[in-house]
């Protein structure tokens, strides 16, 4: 069964070929011009569809019929560059997990018999709540079901359920985007992030257009891009919208780990760490944030010190989550290839060498490219190192497998 990781030209003419459609009939299903569609097709692999048409495309593969989907995975199924690996891929979205789209596009439908929004509400909590242990790999398929399906809802019903819809619809474009973000798709996850915000806003929620710009400096923390990070979390904290207190408090936390990745004196990143730890003990009456709490600010708050160039003290702080068993198997894997980092720059390489082997265990089995990115990036503060123990050529060889 082949998967989609990046749409372009020759999985294009794939899909157009396994529906058996001319290059216009194809057009006019997609909705762009017919020169679009030579265009893709006479660049081949060399040209990418911009995010918005890898979406429409998705939804024209999800919709097809299971013969046009298997005829697709034996089109596609020699595209693939020979000794290229699962793990250095996106999560797939095979002819099965489309099949699952489609019925739950289908499955929206029946809703309107009863709760539309708490019906979709619902699936969104179930698949969040299952996020942290089977991977994105496992989760993207259904979220993208059911993104598609609030979509295609919210196009048939009346005005006032429509903003409800699209106010829930948000959250699962949000979602989706972590999704990617996990999976390293930055493209993709980007395109849902800016999704969630176009719903937030026709839905009137200012929370939530809030909300997703702290996911937006969460995200430039990946590419360690301190100014975006900055940026991003005092508008979150300073825009015409009332985030809650909790979503509040990790923007501020978000703002002193720029400050700290800048420069900034240590006092000011620890004024600002003070205003996180105030504002999250007034948990709010929004849903919003509610996950965000003391074990992971301490994590957060780790990783301000680290960067402050205080190891020590993030070790400290590291201390304070390591009991704590509510984080999710990928979560605690991400935070201990942190505190890997901490470890290295406080001078214990064996010991940072050994929580980021049990990283990397975890990321294989939960496909988190963030866990892999730093782990390589653990590697590379290790490297500097005059000896090389056994456990860091251990993690070495490790990460260097993948």
């Amino acid at each position: 069964m082949t998967a989609v990781t990046h749409w372009t030209g020759r999985e294009a003419r794939a899909l157009r070929e396994a529906l058996r459609l001319s290059i216009r009939d194809f057009a006019d299903r997609l909705g762009v011009a017919a020169r679009t569609i030579s265009n893709w097709e006479a660049a081949g692999g060399d040209i990418r569809p911009r995010p918005d048409m890898q979406a429409v495309l998705d939804t024209a593969l999800a919709r097809a019929s299971a013969t046009e989907r298997d005829r697709f995975t034996h089109l596609t199924s020699e595209l693939l560059p020979s000794g290229l690996e699962s793990e250095d891929r996106l999560p797939t979205v095979s002819a099965d997990d489309l099949g699952q789209i489609s019925a739950a596009l289908e499955d929206a439908r029946r809703y309107f018999d009863g709760d539309v929004v708490g019906q979709f509400r619902e699936r969104l909590r179930l698949l969040a709540r299952d996020d942290g242990s089977s991977g994105p790999r496992a989760a993207l398929p259904a979220a993208l079901g059911l993104v598609g399906a609030i979509d295609r809802s919210a196009r048939t019903v009346r005005t006032d359920l429509r903003r409800q819809l699209l106010a829930v619809g948000a959250r699962a474009a949000e979602f989706t985007g972590w999704l990617y973000r996990d999976a390293g798709g930055r493209v993709q996850a980007a395109y849902w992030r800016d999704r969630a915000t176009e719903w937030a806003q026709e839905a009137g929620d200012l929370a939530m257009q809030g909300y997703v710009l702290l996911r937006k400096s969460q995200a430039a923390w990946d590419d360690r891009d301190a100014p975006r990070m900055l940026t991003l979390a005092r508008a979150a904290q300073d825009g015409p919208w009332q985030v809650p207190p909790r979503v509040r408090a990790e923007a501020a936390q978000q703002e002193a780990r720029a400050h700290a990745m800048l420069g900034a004196r240590l006092q000011t990143v620890e004024a600002k760490l003070h205003e996180a730890r105030e504002l999250l003990g007034d948990p709010g009456e929004h849903d919003l944030g509610s996950g965000y709490t003391y074990p992971l600010f301490s994590v957060q708050a780790a990783l301000c010190y680290c960067e402050a160039g205080e190891p020590e003290r993030a070790l400290e702080a590291h201390a304070r989550w390591q009991a704590y068993r509510g984080f999710s198997r990928r979560d605690r894997a991400y935070f201990l290839s942190l505190m890997g980092t901490s470890l290295a720059r406080a001078g214990q390489p064996e010991e940072a060498a050994r929580v980021g082997l049990a990283a990397h265990d975890t990321a294989s089995d939960v496909s988190s490219s963030r866990i892999r990115l730093e782990l390589r990036r653990l590697v590379t503060v290790l490297r500097r190192g005059p000896d090389r123990p056994l456990a860091v050529q251990r993690l070495f060889d490790a990460v260097r497998s993948k």
